[in-house]
């Protein structure tokens, strides 16, 4: 079944955004809201201003006004968050609360790209807050966390009994490359005990362990997938009531391992700060600064959400799969920034047209989920349903 039909988008009085972090995810939001004749403007806020500023220019749109900000300053970043209707938070992750309290001093409904489970549980203690204000907080509305979260309350909707979902990404193709997105994300990634939510139960595990063969759809094909941090466990084993198992595993170039093994054993992915030379610095963000993020355009990537129960009395496995979707090659991006970046795009889809509550929301809590799925087959990021019967229980 394909659940991809493109949707007739609603028309609305227009608005405009706040887009805070314009790296290689927000460029596509970037994109996507210029698309959007909906948007009138957008005003575009990154630290690295004379990249940002060089980067618009080359779009040749009157809709974007370039900002130089930092989101560690609250008070500016909700003077900012105040000329939008929306805010979209793309910076990095570890900023996300400076993020909330500048959104509650600009009284502005926001909206984020996840937090690696440890930084989501945080954001989650706003909620009250959040609430009472009158506003909303949007919690990881990416690929992953994001659409993950929405396909798996699509299915848990679908079926009678969930007992387990298992979420899984995989990639392939193009050139190898070792850093696709932050290499602090991804030390973090490699370096933090993984979660599972496992009968009833959340467990830590040994970061990239469980190593499984799991199968994509072509080109990517069957592929091994490890065990991460990741934020669908700090929000679905609360929010999906009565499933046991919830897991999360992505796929790893077993070739970076030995390189990751020398970053921590030789004290490069600490975040204390050590004395270099006179100076406080923290090894992983000195690394984050040196190398640059990069993903090859042609590689191909596809999210699946595997649910296992009961429907319609039988012993059932439901399998949704996004993609496989591919960069683009004109825009400079990968699948991974194409795939967030159109997910956040999805969440703002259901904000503006009132269908997250009020406080701080997973993404699995929007009222209408098939409005996002709908959304990312307008963009080209088509979603299909597999249905599998067990066998009769007795």
């Amino acid at each position: 079944m394909d659940l991809s039909k493109t949707p007739q988008l609603i028309g609305m009085s227009s608005y405009d955004v706040v887009l805070i972090g314009v790296g290689n995810v927000g460029r596509v939001i970037l994109r996507g809201l210029l698309e959007d004749r909906r948007v009138d403007r957008i005003y575009a806020v990154d630290y690295n201003i004379d990249t940002l500023r060089k980067y618009v220019e080359g779009l040749e749109s009157e809709k974007i006004y370039p900002m130089k900000g930092d989101v560690r300053n609250v008070d500016e970043t909700a003077r900012i968050m105040g000329k939008g209707d929306y805010v979209i938070n793309a910076s990095w992750y570890e900023f996300n609360i400076l993020a909330i309290k500048a959104m509650l001093k600009a009284g502005r409904d926001m909206i984020d790209l996840g937090g690696l489970y440890w930084m989501t549980r945080k954001e989650l203690e706003w909620d009250g807050e959040v609430g009472k204000a009158g506003l909303t907080l949007l919690l990881g509305a990416g690929d992953d966390p994001g659409t993950s979260n929405v396909l798996a309350r699509i299915g848990y909707d679908k079926m009678d009994v969930v007992d387990e979902i298992h979420i899984r990404w995989g990639s392939a193709g193009g050139e190898e490359d070792l850093f696709g997105f932050s290499v602090v994300t991804i030390m973090d990634e490699a370096s933090m005990d993984a979660v599972a939510y496992i009968d009833g139960k959340l467990v830590n595990l040994p970061p990239l362990s469980g190593r499984e063969l799991t199968y994509f759809p072509e080109p990517i094909g069957y592929r091994y997938t490890y065990y991460i941090i990741h934020s669908e466990l700090a929000t679905l084993p609360y929010t999906l009531d009565g499933v046991k198992t919830i897991t999360y595993k992505d796929t790893w170039d077993e070739n970076i391992f030995p390189i990751i093994k020398f970053l921590r054993e030789a004290g490069l992915t600490r975040r204390e700060r050590v004395n270099v030379l006179g100076s406080e610095v923290s090894p992983i963000h000195v690394l984050g600064a040196l190398i640059n993020p990069k993903e090859d355009p042609e590689t191909y990537g596809a999210l699946k959400v595997e649910l296992r129960g009961v429907l319609d009395g039988l012993d059932t496995r439901l399998t949704y799969y996004l993609g496989p979707v591919k960069g683009i090659q004109e825009w400079g991006v990968g699948v991974t920034a194409v795939t967030t970046g159109y997910g956040a795009l999805a969440g703002l889809e259901c904000l503006v047209h009132g269908e997250v509550p009020k406080g701080v929301t997973p993404p699995e809590k929007v009222e209408d989920p098939m409005r996002w799925v709908r959304y990312l087959s307008s963009r080209g990021i088509y979603v299909t349903e597999v249905v599998e019967r067990m066998g009769r229980l007795e």
